[in-house]
């Protein structure tokens, strides 16, 4: 169980205090708000003529308010006003002022991509669009990494085109199954939502601190209404300029000193704190035991270095300190520099031949690019030694490492350095259609249907080009790591700007990734009113698709590259990096230019085009770029039935509804196998079932205060990923291998949440919400005995090696079990597979909401406050899970003039167990971080129109995203964003 610490837990105990020991100032507060209401109450009496109008930010707060006091559920919603007046540009941004919501940021951008309903993975959110299920192929921005299994990236979803948001934190039985963590619908916008013409337009100009360039937006949406029939057509394009540095390395290793001592001890110990402290050798790197004639820093060329001559070059060093060392092994400073574009379109339409019968018709789409090229400078740690193709290892000199034996300073004679760049070239598309009926048969019988279809590709080219510096060399790197800046300062006595330094080319990769997801839906439910009750029955069938294909071509261009391009003439085809303001704003940062390849001449020079379209071959396993190859199909059957109660118990007004959702899911799994060199494709197929229970009930305990309890059973299915049936050989022998399960179950939660609300008036309302999920099924990796015959491979597909290597252990011939493959129903292998694992993620949480108008102070003025705290009893399982979130909304409209301000915090998240080099099992940690966001606008009219200028902030303080291993000096990575200011025109009738 993991306590909250720092500001976090210091707001915790404010925030708690307030609500207990603030009682007397808030019924003074909402006296005086209610003497003013009552006020304007009276003032409105005496004259009927007086109508106030509510509008902006105040206005979709009201909404918010009223549509959470009228839901059963626990939900929370946002409405159009709310997104139009913040910097959100994204439906993913829209919602990180929702309590206990994590939105997921690509950190080299900064751009919220995915959600996470109470700090849940976000594969455990099931995001539907019109009530209906979402895909995008894409794979989180530029920080994707590995393929994407059920999240949703919703940076395809600008915020224009939709006029709200409801997050349903508890389900009911009408509800698609699959969000553990609950359901977030999305709402295009429709032409009834205002009758009559209208039309909205907005101009944006926005600067990134990074970049220092500009990036244009515009969006556009026109409706009209007739008497039946409307129309609405949306648009918005946009292009951005993406600029983004920082430091990042893959670990941190030890050096193996084996040649220098006997018996070194690799255990692992802690202290109280739970630190890792007196660290055994590893084999993450090797000092030089050999002074080289290039080494220089005084050295004698020719020297033997022993354990001793080490001590005596670091003075002030113990074996074990120096032993046990602590360094990046691949320290590296980055740029991401290119563009990105977007246009996505909407039309909907509305039919209504009578007040009882509805027809709607939406079609959402659009596509998105990206062009950039990523380079990493490397300070190569990693592997050293000898004959590692780089320098023969480091020698270090006057080295200093703190309590926990990392290094802190340095100087490391005999270093090299490693160039990686990637050229993005990313292509997503989404096209959605929707249609629906609803039709009031009776005045008590209601029928509505929808029908829908998502289709989604995305492809990446990734062209990857790594080059060393020249051996032979001397190249020192002065290095500090004392825990007072950002990251580690690297600085080599080289300039690793110099395309003529003597750079050699290590490595080219070339692969193409492609995908596609297909999301089809069809539910049709009949709905009966009884007086105080109401009967919903429904079916439903809904199937997903996903699929990931990725060809490498790696081996060939390659080839062609060295061939065109030989070391002796690297130098032409780099060029020097001319970014003048990299890492600005980020402390420690060392070395601030490096290299970049010529991409448009070597691509010219390599015939690049034949290459990326040749079909190279199919790539089986996790790619570079971390996809996992393969197709899954599932075809999913509903049915529920719900009652819904809108009644008084004991004289209480009370709403609730109960109901049983029936699943059934048919999953087929296809994925590339390499057997025998050759490429052959398993498939396997799983079925199950489940009856999902809810219960919502929520009690009018007064005209101010809700009282709510819900209690519920959810799933999510399992990851594709985990799921794939692909076949790996790990011994010539064939008695080993290792695959994905497709019989993994789901993911199941067995929820309780009670809580309830005081409502103050108006947008105002202070509320209180406690919540467990107790979750099973997750996945662990074991080893098992199965038959051969059960891994759907043939033996004539097997090796002749391993061929003739059963043969032999059933003692017979590879000729009989060729004539009769029933001999092989006796031959087993050990299997490694994730399976369903008996251990539990109990999560508890309280979520904290305070909504407050502060007109009996000052018209115009209000805040928004809410915080979440989470406990766990599985730090494994937990991964993705803050101590503590908050967020703070602070606005002020009066008259032409709003401003509306807003602060949002996520405490230290641990998101992996990461095993390092030196046999240390680190925390890895994503450390807390802020964002302010900042947002003003003046109102006026002209030429008949409703206009305004924006000003808009995001990340006003420039706060980066900063990843660590277990202690805070050993930094994972450091994303430096910026902040990006918006100045904008909007205009509307």
């Amino acid at each position: 169980m993991l306590k909250t610490k720092g500001r976090a837990g210091a707001l915790k105990t404010i925030l708690l205090g307030a609500t207990v020991l603030g009682a007397s100032a808030l019924s003074t507060g909402f006296a005086l708000a209610a003497q003013a209401q009552d006020a304007g109450a009276d003032k409105a009496k005496k004259d009927d003529s007086t109508v106030v109008v509510v509008t902006g930010y105040r206005a979709s707060l009201q909404n918010a308010t009223k549509a959470k006091k009228n839901a059963t559920n626990f939900t929370e919603s946002i409405f159009a006003e709310d997104m139009g007046k913040f910097p959100d540009l994204n439906m993913a941004e829209a919602m990180q002022r929702v309590p206990g919501m994590v939105v997921q940021r690509d950190a080299l951008t900064g751009d919220g991509t995915q959600i996470s309903v109470r700090a849940l993975p976000a594969s455990f959110t099931l995001v539907t669009m019109n009530d209906n299920r979402v895909a995008v192929a894409s794979d989180f921005g530029f920080t994707g990494s590995s393929s994407p299994n059920r999240e949703v990236d919703l940076d395809m979803f600008p915020t224009e085109l939709f006029n709200r948001v409801d997050v349903s934190k508890t389900p009911s039985a009408d509800t698609m199954e699959g969000g553990i963590a609950g359901t977030v619908n999305l709402q295009n916008a429709r032409p009834f939502d205002r009758k009559g013409a209208h039309l909205s337009l907005s101009l944006q100009g926005s600067y990134n601190t990074n970049a220092r360039d500009y990036s244009p937006r515009f969006s556009a949406v026109a409706s009209k209404t007739w008497d039946k029939f409307g129309i609405l057509a949306g648009f918005v394009s946009s292009k951005k300029k993406v600029f983004s540095d920082g430091f990042e390395t893959i670990g941190w290793s030890d050096p193996n000193l084996s040649n220098f001592c006997t018996g070194c001890d690799p255990s692992l110990s802690f202290d109280s704190s739970g630190n890792p402290v007196n660290i055994g050798g590893s084999n993450g790197f090797k000092f030089s035991n050999t002074v080289y004639p290039y080494t220089g820093n005084g050295l004698t060329p020719g020297t033997t270095l022993s354990e001793a001559d080490l001590l005596a070059l670091n003075p002030g060093l113990t074996e074990t300190q120096l032993k046990s060392a602590v360094l990046p092994r691949l320290g590296r400073n980055y740029l991401l520099d290119g563009d990105s574009k977007q246009n996505i379109g909407l039309i909907s339409m509305e039919y209504r031949p009578n007040d009882d019968l509805r027809f709607t018709f939406d079609i959402f789409g659009g596509k998105a690019q990206r062009d950039a090229i990523r380079t990493d400078m490397m300070w190569v740690i990693r592997s050293t030694g000898a004959n590692d193709g780089y320098n023969g290892g480091m020698i270090p000199l006057n080295m200093q490492v703190d309590s926990n034996n990392v290094v802190t300073s340095g100087t490391f004679a005999n270093s090299a350095f490693l160039s990686e760049t990637n050229h993005y070239v990313d292509d997503t598309g989404i096209a959605s259609f929707n249609t629906g009926m609803n039709w009031k048969l009776t005045d008590t019988l209601t029928w509505d249907a929808e029908l829908a279809y998502t289709h989604s590709t995305y492809e990446r080219d990734v062209t990857f080009l790594k080059f060393t510096t020249p051996a032979n060399t001397n190249i020192t790197v002065d290095y500090k790591n004392d825990g007072g800046n950002d990251i580690p300062t690297i600085n080599p006595n080289v300039n690793l700007n110099d395309p003529n330094l003597g750079w050699r080319t290590f490595q080219v990769l070339l692969q193409r990734d492609k995908r596609y997801v297909n999301a089809h839906s069809f539910h049709t439910n009949l709905t009966k009113e009884l007086g105080e009750w109401r009967l919903k029955a429904g079916i439903a069938y809904d199937s997903y698709v996903r699929s990931i294909d990725v060809h490498d071509n790696s081996t060939n261009y390659s080839n062609a590259f060295k061939a065109a391009i030989p070391d002796s003439a690297l130098g032409q085809y780099l060029v020097p990096m001319t970014v003048k303001n990299m890492m600005s704003g980020v402390s420690g940062t060392g070395y601030t230019s490096f290299i970049e390849p010529n991409f448009s001449k070597i691509e010219q020079a390599t015939n690049y085009d034949t290459y990326l379209n040749a079909n190279g071959s199919i790539t089986t396993g996790t790619t570079y770029n971390g996809a996992g190859a393969g197709f899954i199909k599932e075809r999913i059957n509903n049915a529920f039935a719900v009652a819904y109660y809108d009644g008084s118990l004991f004289n209480v007004p009370v709403k609730s509804n109960f109901g049983l959702r029936y699943q059934k899911t048919d999953q087929t799994v296809t994925s590339p196998s390499s057997v025998n060199g050759q490429i052959i494709y398993l498939t396997t197929e799983h079925k199950y079932s489940d009856v999902l229970p809810s219960f919502n009930a929520v009690a009018n305990v007064t005209d101010k205060f809700n009282l709510r309890v819900a209690a519920s059973k959810t799933m999510t299915r399992a990851n594709p990923s985990q799921m794939t049936s692909q076949l790996n050989y790990s011994d010539p022998g064939g008695q080993n291998a290792s695959s994905g399960n497709p019989a993994l179950k789901p993911y199941y939660s067995n929820n309780f949440d009670i809580g309830g609300e005081y409502y103050t008036g108006g947008a105002g309302y202070v509320g209180l919400t406690f919540f467990q999920k107790v979750i099973s099924n997750y996945t662990t990796n074991v080893t098992s005995i199965v038959p051969f015959n059960s891994l759907g491979v043939n033996y004539t597909d097997t090796t002749s090696q391993q061929q003739t290597a059963i043969a032999t252990q059933l003692g017979t011939t590879v000729a009989a079990i060729t004539a009769n493959p029933s001999l092989l129903n006796s031959f087993n292998i050990n299997l490694t597979q994730p399976i369903n694992a008996s251990t539990k993620l109990k999560l508890n949480g309280e979520e904290f909401m305070w909504v407050q108008p502060l007109d009996f102070l000052l018209n115009g003025l209000g805040y928004s406050v809410n915080y979440t705290h989470f406990s766990y009893n599985n730090i494994a399982l937990a991964l993705g899970i803050p101590d503590d979130t908050y967020n703070l909304t602070a606005y002020y409209e009066k008259g032409p003039f709003s401003v509306h301000a807003s602060y949002a915090d996520v405490s230290r998240t641990p998101i992996g167990i990461m095993p390092s080099a030196n046999n240390m099992a680190y925390n890895w940690y994503s450390a807390e971080r802020h964002q302010i966001d900042l947002s003003a606008a003046y109102k006026f009219k002209l030429y008949g129109l409703d206009q305004s200028i924006t000003l808009d902030a995001v990340n006003l303080d420039k706060q980066g995203y900063r990843n660590y291993y277990t202690l805070k000096n050993i930094p994972y990575s450091y994303n430096n964003p910026g902040s990006t200011i918006y100045i904008g025109w909007r205009a509307q009738y």
